[in-house]
């Protein structure tokens, strides 16, 4: 792929502030609270984790928003987001994971407007209706009834093979996850009881445990793998250990898919772009998308860890 020719920028939010959002270690808090009363975004709504913005005269060319899967409140909170960015910043194309192609909601206009807001509550409350699904859905009722088509459009972030494979992997990962975990307690404790804990060995046995849970960064999980001999081995452990390198393997798969998705549908004005990227793999993802954009296209996303 070729590198483009402006700088991309991101900003990047917490899409639940109450769960405890922690900013990006080595920003300036002044920084991101700046750009957050310069985006006039309510933290209310959402807290800017991480950004990077050498011009704050030119919009970011990027939005990267955490998700919180079927979680109403988070939904509800990305939604005035979303609207919010159309209104003020000229978002047109919002980019989704968990979904392969465009999304089409015009089933909900041909719905009465009692219905419909009876509707989108109860789906929304039942985890059924996404947050960009929701904005969708009020930007084009509210503002596009006539003329009838919409500039406003949702794009699947995903390749269905590559979705469907990382989706086993964690589910082969939390069936096998508790048992491997309950392993690695009395391995540590013979270590620390006979002093042959060593920092190396400690530190590596640290990243397993977080490898289990799928809370390694994408440079953790390069220096785990540096050290993948010294990763204890057992018949609890192995599965969960071999189930939770294969989840990471293809997420780090679909980051490079997100990325090629999001690059490829370059809107014809010079408006931002948002991507909804969530669950308990968000912080992999943001960390992806730190090291492929930061070499092909010049800028900087992060991570904050939000669990599902």
């Amino acid at each position: 792929m070729n590198k483009c020719k402006h700088a991309i920028l991101t900003v990047l939010f917490s899409g639940l502030v109450a769960m405890g959002a922690t900013r990006t270690e080595g920003i300036e808090p002044r920084f991101l609270e700046d750009i957050q009363l310069t985006l006039k975004v309510p933290e209310s709504v959402a807290r800017v984790t991480d950004a990077y913005w050498p011009d704050t005269k030119i919009c970011p060319d990027y939005f990267l928003i955490q998700d919180v899967h079927r979680h109403p409140h988070v939904q509800v909170q990305i939604a005035a987001l979303i609207e919010q960015g159309y209104r003020q910043w000229g978002i047109r194309k919002v980019f989704m994971e968990g979904a392969f192609t465009g999304v089409d909601l015009s089933v909900f206009h041909r719905v009465p407007k009692k219905t419909q807001s009876y509707l989108l509550e109860r789906l929304v409350m039942d985890g059924s209706l996404s947050g960009p699904e929701l904005a969708a859905v009020h930007i084009m009722e509210n503002e596009w009834q006539n003329p009838p088509v919409s500039p406003f459009q949702l794009f699947g972030l995903e390749d269905p093979q590559l979705y469907r494979q990382n989706v086993l992997a964690y589910q082969s990962v939390v069936q096998s996850r508790d048992r491997a975990l309950q392993a690695l307690v009395p391995i540590r404790r013979l270590q620390e009881t006979m002093h042959l804990s060593q920092p190396a060995m400690m530190e590596q046995l640290d990243r397993t445990e977080a490898l289990l849970r799928l809370k390694l960064t994408p440079c953790e999980y390069e220096a785990y793998l540096k050290g993948r001999a010294s990763v204890p081995s057992t018949p609890d452990i192995d599965p969960a250990v071999h189930a939770a390198e294969k989840f990471y393997e293809l997420a780090q798969a679909r980051s490079q898919v997100f990325l090629n998705t999001a690059a490829d549908k370059v809107p014809a004005s010079a408006a931002p772009r948002i991507l909804v990227v969530g669950g308990v793999s968000y912080g992999l993802y943001g960390g992806c998308f730190t090291e492929c954009w930061a070499n092909l296209y010049h800028f900087d996303s992060h991570r904050y860890g939000a669990s599902r």
